[in-house]
């Protein structure tokens, strides 16, 4: 497997389904409604759908840069906040999330494979890791997403 088709095996599988480690995000979110994902169950823990904000926030954030912009990081757009918690603007926050992982795959699946190892502009590492980072940062937030669902007594599906 080459290492664009390894990297897009990785974001899919994270992102979609067939993860190793457990549900992926979307398997972590089947079946949640705009109520669950605004409550929360665990004082001083952001709510899944907090967490689904800033999951695509930072998929955004990370196909810009992937792109050579320097999107500005405010405390806002790292975690944007939940407003309106009804049907609708959950819906609206999926496919935010959805858009912003197309996005981030559309960059990946072109980004030139020699430049992985080098370096972003004013950082200590390679493309490579803000493209695993990114991976990483979405499983870490599926787990706590599958915590949350578990506080709330709705568990995901077994995987």
């Amino acid at each position: 497997m080459s290492e664009r088709k390894r990297l897009l095996d990785l974001a899919d599988r994270t992102y979609r389904a067939h993860a190793w480690h457990g549900p992926a995000l979307l398997e972590a979110l089947d079946g949640v409604t705009a109520s669950l994902a605004a409550k929360h169950p665990v004082s001083g823990v952001r709510s899944i759908w907090e967490l689904v904000e800033h999951v695509a926030s930072w998929t955004e954030i990370v196909a810009r840069r992937l792109e050579g912009e320097s999107p500005v990081v405010t405390p806002e757009f790292n975690f944007p906040p939940v407003r309106t918690p009804t049907p609708a603007a959950w819906k609206a926050s999926l496919r935010r999330l959805a858009r912003t992982q197309a996005h981030f795959r559309r960059v990946v699946a072109t980004f030139p494979v020699a430049r992985l190892g080098h370096r972003p502009p004013h950082v200590d590492y390679t493309w490579n890791v803000l493209i695993h980072g990114q991976i990483q940062h979405a499983l870490y937030h599926t787990g706590q997403i599958v915590l949350l669902r578990r506080a709330l007594g709705k568990p995901a599906k077994p995987h």
